[in-house]
């Protein structure tokens, strides 16, 4: 994830992100199981002192084919399908499991994912992750960065700021390898949860629910279908959601080893601009440093191969001050990615889904990096979506002793609304932080030297970094863990 602090001209733009606390409800636990059925459970679910029959549908259920047909049908499932084991994915599956509702993730690659850089997050992003349960864990593995620098290419400085001088302090922010971030998510995901090889072709609904078909031919009918399968997600495709727009810029990205020492000091984020490209770093470790540099590029222009990478990353550096030139020479370049980046705005007062599908992450809310927002709000969608569903299977009555609703017993038109009201939640949330993003990536990829003069000396000298953090100031409550989950 580019986080970039390019929000600092939004008092230029005048754009401002409300937020809010929805406030988190304690939800009884409930029982999810079909009449009479006992699904064998996975090995991981038992170790955790799970109940054999709860948390995730059996893989070898999953596998059943119709007799004589090599399309095979699934037989209705009582349980969520999720589109994609990324950190949408991966979280989505560990928040539907917290509260107790049964799950299969689809994922198209072979195996876990290994591949990608690092990603910054934000206070919001660890409220989140206290929810799911994981956020401690990463705490002790990377370092807590407190300070952010502006800084010019030829290695000025234009603005020095402690994050506790932003409203709302203390802050936290740690940068994360993303496969940390996914090995942490997948560690109280059980591996029968998860189906590799398995990508989606199109999608079905109907009055029970909706149904997966996969590139094999296989359908797999489920309660609900989440598409958390990225910017470019089949999922949201199937249902007719716009693709994303192209921002008319890329980046390079890179996870740079420096066992002699990092370049900047290791509780600071250090952005670096100059006209037309920019460039930003942070610690991830006492020796890991994660950088990006963003460059204006045409949406046909064609992409390097991988050994080239890190020289067409330096071409856009040339003397460049602070550290960022150095970064880059230290990266492995077999490991550097490169990406367009894209956005899709949030329509007002229209729905992005139909019937039991509905999508999170990348999926719901492409949006550019220049925030830093991306999979921070992505955890958040999957701690809300997970509260909202839990809502549905409180006892109606009050009195000792009541049992809980099944997930069978909810009506699909139930969970529909409770997806729809889901999404409208999410959209005003992520609208104007995607917008912002947007125009902050605009204005900062203006490559005339005048505009970049007259951006440093606002920076320099009138910007205050009160409300740099405005759209971070979010909490998406907490989770109520299942009984059926703990006991």
């Amino acid at each position: 994830m580019v986080v970039c602090s390019t929000h600092i001209l939004q008092h230029v733009i005048h754009l401002r992100q409300p937020h809010g606390a929805p406030g988190s409800t304690s939800l009884q636990a409930f029982q999810h199981a079909k009449p009479g059925q006992k699904l064998s459970g996975c090995k991981r679910c038992r170790q955790r002192h799970l109940p054999r029959h709860m948390t995730c549908a059996s893989s070898s259920t999953l596998s059943q084919k119709a007799h004589g047909n090599n399309s095979a049908a699934i037989a209705e499932q009582d349980m969520f399908l999720i589109a994609g084991a990324g950190i949408a994915g991966l979280a989505m599956a560990a928040a539907l499991i917290k509260v107790g509702v049964p799950c299969k993730v689809l994922e198209r690659e072979p195996g876990p994912r290994k591949g990608g850089s690092a990603i910054g997050l934000w206070p919001n992003a660890f409220r989140a992750l206290d929810a799911l349960g994981v956020a401690d864990h990463l705490r002790e593995q990377h370092p807590l960065i407190s300070r952010v620098e502006l800084c010019t290419a030829d290695g000025g400085t234009l603005k020095a700021f402690s994050l506790n001088e932003c409203q709302g302090a203390p802050h936290e922010f740690r940068g994360v390898k993303r496969a940390t971030l996914l090995e942490a998510l997948q560690s109280i995901v059980p591996e029968s949860c998860i189906e590799y090889g398995a990508a989606i072709h199109s999608v079905e609904t109907d009055q029970n629910g909706a149904i997966a078909v996969l590139e094999t031919g296989k359908k797999v009918r489920a309660r609900c279908l989440i598409g958390t399968d990225g910017a470019k997600s089949r999922v949201a495709r199937a249902v007719n959601v716009p693709k994303p727009n192209y921002a008319g810029y890329a980046a390079y990205r890179g996870v740079a080893t420096m066992p002699q020492g990092l370049p900047i000091p290791s509780d600071t984020v250090r952005q670096t601009w100059g006209a037309g490209v920019r460039a930003g770093m942070y610690p991830i470790s006492d020796t890991e440093l994660y950088w990006f540099t963003v460059f204006n590029a045409p949406e046909d222009a064609s992409f390097v191969s991988s050994k080239d990478r890190q020289a067409d990353a330096l071409r856009f550096l040339p003397g460049w001050k602070g550290g960022i030139y150095e970064a880059v020479e230290h990266t492995d370049p077999d490991t550097i990615t490169r990406s367009k980046l894209t956005d899709r705005w949030p329509p007002i007062g229209k729905g992005l889904s139909k019937g039991a599908v509905t999508l999170a992450g990348d999926a719901l809310h492409p949006m550019t990096p220049n925030l830093g927002q991306g999979g921070c709000t992505a955890l958040e969608d999957a701690v809300i979506l997970a509260r909202k569903v839990q809502s549905l299977l409180q006892p109606e009555s009050h009195t000792k002793g009541a049992r809980p609703t099944t997930l069978r017993s909810v009506a699909t038109s139930d969970l529909v609304q409770v997806l729809r009201d889901y999404e409208k939640e999410r959209k005003s949330r992520t609208r104007l932080i995607t917008i912002r993003s947007n125009l902050m990536g605009q204005a900062l990829q203006i490559p005339f030297a005048p505009v970049c003069a007259v951006r440093d000396f606002v920076v320099k000298n009138i910007y205050s970094p009160r409300h740099f953090l405005d759209h971070a100031n979010y909490d998406c409550g907490r989770l109520t863990e299942s009984q059926l989950a703990t006991r």
